[in-house]
């Protein structure tokens, strides 16, 4: 009955995709700005490597990285708050999709793992 919310749902999610995170990925490439290419990479390959050895949910951490790291770059009220409610919206409609919420916890933590890891390393 509620297919168009379904749809929605999985469109939402999509922000905290791989295909999404590397059109991001791209235009920061292209910002000519080497140290925050290299946070976006290191929090990237980081999370991915986790991925790969801890069952968790790739798109609540991929859309934690993109939600940080596009929200520091622009440093505008407005843009934050949009990029968190859309944020919200992609956990919402993980867990509408029936996703694991055990698992979509994990992905949060090992998102911000890797935001976190490369803040380190690079400041």
């Amino acid at each position: 009955m509620y297919r168009w919310l379904k749809t929605a749902a999985r469109d939402v999610v999509a922000i905290g995709g791989i295909p999404f995170f590397i059109l991001v990925l791209v235009r920061v490439y292209m910002l000519d700005n080497p140290t925050y290419f290299s946070q976006f990479i290191i929090s990237g390959v980081l999370f991915i490597a986790l991925f790969f050895f801890l069952k968790q949910n790739l798109y609540a951490g991929l859309g934690l990285i993109v939600l940080i790291f596009t929200s520091l770059y622009y440093q505008d009220l407005m843009y934050s708050i949009f990029g968190i409610g859309a944020y919200v919206l992609l956990l919402a409609s993980l867990v509408y999709l029936n996703e694991d919420v055990k698992k979509i916890f994990l992905g949060i933590v090992l998102g911000a793992i890797g935001i976190g890891a490369s803040l380190l390393v690079l400041g």
